[in-house]
């Protein structure tokens, strides 16, 4: 039985929240918790098909510099394989710079309930010192 794809996305942004930071290790097994074997990245136009060890590397270099995250989420919008979900971004760096996005978020998700499409299009709203 497919479980509440609102309840999938939230528990994506806490994962993320959790193990995207420069103070975390990463593994091929942490990402098997929320993504198929082999799925699509979206970002901003650019399309990546990526399994475990190319998302490791890439969230491996993306976090490098993170000291959290958090989200501000509006409105998530589900259907029986994807949720849109619709926020704020907040990313703190470790120089104490914070970067804010404005973003909607497209999760296709398989029968497993892991990810097979994760869509993203932000945009950065400001850049402030703390």
């Amino acid at each position: 039985m497919m479980k509440n794809k609102e309840h999938l996305a939230k528990k994506i942004l806490k994962w993320n929240q959790r193990h995207l930071l420069s103070s975390t290790h990463i593994t091929k097994a942490d990402i098997a918790q929320c993504f198929a074997p082999s799925f699509i990245v979206k970002v901003n136009g650019r399309e990546y098909k990526v399994d475990y060890e190319r998302y490791l590397e890439f969230l491996t270099h993306f976090k490098s510099n993170i000291h959290s995250i958090n989200y501000d989420v509006q409105e998530y919008i589900c259907s029986s394989d994807r949720v849109v979900a619709v926020m704020n971004a907040t990313i703190v760096r470790n120089d104490h710079s914070i970067d804010n996005f404005e973003t909607m978020l497209l999760l296709k998700f398989d029968e497993n309930d892991l990810i097979t499409l994760w869509q993203e299009v932000y945009t950065k709203v400001g850049e402030t010192q703390s």
